[in-house]
Order: C-alpha cells, then structure tokens, then sequence
C-alpha cells in the first residue's frame, strides 16, 4: 500500500520519527473523544432547545422593555420570574458545557461572551432579589439582547442559511477595515467641517442673512453633523444647499468635495471591502469543499485499492479483464466507484485506456492513475498527450482524404468509361430493337406467304385442269 500513497497525494510514513514533547501533550484518548462526542453538550436536541430558548429571551426582553412599569422588583414581579428561569437554562448550559470542555471552555471567545452574560444575569438577579426596590443593573443587564448573536455560530455549516451566514462572516471578518474607514472618514468630515466653519460660521453676515446659521454652522461640532447630513443626502440641497449659495458660495466647494470624497468615495470603499470579503469568504468555503472532497476521494481510492490486492489470487499484483470485471462488479466496490461518480459500465470500458503498457493487464498503480484522472483536472503533461494523438488523428485523417480523393478521381475515370460503354450499349440496343422489328416483319411476312402457299395448294387439291377445260367447251 506505501507505493499508492504518492498517487493520492500523500507522504509515506516516517515511522523512525519521534513525537515531539508538545505532540505527545496534545494527544487525546480515544475514551475522552468518545465522551464528547456523547455529551449532552454535543445533543442536537439540546443546541435546538437552547436556540429556541434564546429566540423566546429575545422577544420577551423587548416585550419587558415596552410593558414595565417601574424599576421596582413588585412592577416587574412577572418578567422577574420568566428572567429567573432563563437565568437556569443558560446557567445550566454553562455548566454542561463546562463539564464537557473543562478549561478548554474559555478558549472559544463565544464561549467567553456567553459567561460573561450569564454572570451579569446572576448578579442582576442577586442585586434585584436583595434590594426590592433596586432597578438591578439595568444598564449591563440590556447586554443579553447580544446572547441573540449566539445564533450566528448554530447556525454555521446549515446548507439553509448558508447566504445569511456568509453575510455575517462577511461583516464580521471586516470589522478592522470598517474600523479604519471609519476613522479616516472621521477625519474627512473634521477637517471638512473646520472648512465650513471658518467660512460661514464665523461671518456676522451669515448669521444676520440665515437664521439657522447657528444650528449648522455655529460650531466644528454642529459643522461635523452638518457634513454628516450632507454625505448622507439628507434633504442636505434645501436645508443647507440653497441658504449657503445665496449667502456664502464659497462653501459648495466644501460640501461638494465632501460629497465626493466622503460620499463616492470613502463609503463606497468600505461596500466594496465588505463585498470583496464576502467574495473571499466564498471563495475559501469552495476551497474547504473541495479539500474535503479530495480527502474523501483519497480515503475511497485507498480503500480501493485494498480491494484490489484482495482480488489479486495469484499474487503478481496485477488483473487481467476478466478478474477486473469481476472485481468493479461487486457491490461494495460498485457502490465506491459510484460515490466517485463512475458507473460501473464506464469503469469496465476502461479497462483498455487504464492498460498503458498494453500487456492485458492492470496494476493497481495504473488503476488508481486511471481514476484520478477520470475524476481530477488536466495535467500539463495530459494536455500534451491529447495534443499529440489528436494531432496523429488529423495526420491519419488527412491522409484518407487524400486517399479518398484519389479513389474519387479513379471513381470519375471508371464512371467517363462508363458513360462511354453506356452510349455504345444504348446504340447497339437501338439497332437491336430495329433488328427485332425486322425479324418481327420478316416472320410475318414469311408466315403470309406460308399461308398464301398453303391456299395454293388447297386450291390445286380441288381444281383439276382438264374439268375446267371442258366446262369451257360446253358453255362456249
């Protein structure tokens, strides 16, 4: 099996190598692994439980928010009681998971964030529960709104949500750009919004011709929220547009370069960060995919070719056609080969192209070859070979049409002589026909006179000569 592990892709083993002291470390026991994967941590069953019940601690905070009465504990006694029973569910999860991850619980920030909510929503209930009159910590405890968030990892790898999780991720990997647009458009709009200030804020003159000189362009803090309101395209031409060219045309210059740099400019880049990523993001989802999918399509390939030493009896690794067909017949290796999407009849018809050395028999080496490049992209050196024996066709094939053109001009010869041999068969045929008629004529003719003949002497039967006469004399 070690001379099929270049053939998928793969090294042979260095069994001489020692582990290293941090492999040896990281090492699991099968046991652990095992009780992981059975803990009721992993239960999908238990992930939808605590999905709903995040969805229902939703809906029921912002329920909480619209219909409280009062921060006192008897206004609220009805949330307070659905909150304390959300506090178990998700303190209890905490523990579960816990008990499954132990101190590997706190590697995954998710995790993190969903300790940090559950102490907030403990302390909230033992602050509110110890002072009746106390509105608990209100402010932090708002904060479990963002345990919704916790949605966005269940829901990753759903084939059904994998749009919206692409989004997510998309956002979430463009976080450090958005940051950084963020601030370079936060210094746009200062500098832009001194620009206005200096301009029209400052002159006495705009103030006495525009009353909401103040409101706009008092200050650079209300010039900033201006520039905002104008790179946003929010009724910025009437509110702003049109009172400043009337009295401070200078200042289009600002707003319009505002608009540009801000606008076209600085927002556009970060929807084309966030797409690009997105893209990205994508991109490296396909790769994953298809990386799986090879190491699948390794595992399949190994294991066929264990098959194949099982049906190779006489041991010189290799099988004839017959042993081939039998071996791509079985069930089990009928169902691989169709998972690598060859069908069985296909597999036996290349029984020929897989034989390259054409000796009548396939090595295991050559099978897997064969199979790989069925399923896997053109190599260089495939291309080079298709080149060459398409090249050798059109060779062959101009050559039977040369060959065909001379056979077409012999044909054009033969098919003159024929014509010619044609004429004269026509002729002679005429002259036949008249000949016939001749013979016709003459046959009538010699048939007349037989019959003239015999009348002749039918009548020389019954006249006599001598009677006649002598009838003569008596009538004379």
């Amino acid at each position: 099996m070690d001379y099929l592990l270049p053939l998928i892709g793969r090294k042979r083993p260095d069994d001489d190598r020692l582990l290293t002291l941090f492999e040896q470390c990281q090492v699991e026991f099968r046991e652990d692994v095992l009780a992981r994967r059975m803990h009721i941590a992993q239960n999908g069953y238990f992930n939808l439980f605590i999905v709903v019940v995040i969805f229902v601690n939703t809906i029921l905070i912002g329920c909480e928010v619209d219909n409280s009465r009062g921060d006192d504990l008897h206004n609220r006694m009805g949330f307070f009681a659905v909150e304390i029973f959300f506090t178990l569910v998700f303190f209890f999860e905490m523990l579960c998971r816990l008990n499954q991850l132990s101190w590997e619980y706190f590697v995954d920030p998710w995790n993190v964030f969903d300790y940090a909510l559950v102490v907030i929503s403990v302390a909230d209930f033992v602050i509110s529960a110890t002072k009746s009159r106390s509105g608990g910590m209100r402010l932090i405890s708002s904060l479990r709104i963002f345990r919704l968030l916790r949605v966005v990892r269940s829901i990753k790898g759903l084939k059904i949500v994998a749009g919206l999780w692409l989004i997510i991720q998309g956002i979430l990997d463009s976080i450090r750009t958005v940051f950084w647009v963020t601030l370079a458009a936060i210094i746009l709009i200062y500098c832009f919004a001194v620009a206005l200030t200096t301009l029209a804020g400052h002159e006495q003159s705009v103030k006495d011709q525009w009353h909401l000189a103040d409101i706009y362009v008092g200050s650079v803090g209300k010039s900033m929220m201006t520039i905002m309101q104008v790179i946003t395209l929010d009724s910025w031409t009437e509110d702003i547009a049109r009172p400043l060219l009337d009295i401070a045309p200078i200042t289009l210059v600002v707003i319009m370069m505002a608009i540009v740099c801000l606008t076209f400019g600085t927002l556009n880049i970060l929807v084309a960060v966030m797409v690009e990523r997105i893209a990205s993001i994508s991109q490296d989802s396909k790769v994953t995919s298809q990386k799986v999918l090879e190491k699948t399509e390794n595992t399949l390939l190994r294991s066929i070719a264990s098959e194949f030493e099982t049906f190779d009896k006489d041991g010189n690794g290799q099988l004839d056609f017959f042993e081939f067909r039998k071996m791509i017949r079985t069930k089990s290796l009928g169902h691989k080969l169709g998972l690598l999407g060859v069908q069985v009849d296909e597999a036996e018809g290349l029984f020929d192209l897989m034989d390259v050395d054409k000796s009548g028999t396939v090595t295991p080496g050559e099978f897997i070859s064969g199979l790989q490049k069925l399923k896997g992209f053109a190599k260089g050196q495939d291309v080079v070979q298709l080149i060459c024996f398409a090249q050798k066709q059109v060779l062959r094939a101009t050559r039977f049409v040369e060959r065909l053109e001379d056979l077409n001009y012999s044909a054009d010869k033969i098919q003159e002589r024929l014509n010619i041999v044609g004429r004269g068969l026509s002729s002679e045929m005429a002259e036949r026909r008249d000949a016939a008629v001749r013979v016709d004529n003459t046959w009538q003719n010699a048939a007349e006179r037989q019959l003239v003949i015999r009348q002749i002497d039918i009548d020389r039967q019954h006249r006599y000569p001598l009677i006649e006469a002598e009838e003569e004399e008596d009538e004379s």
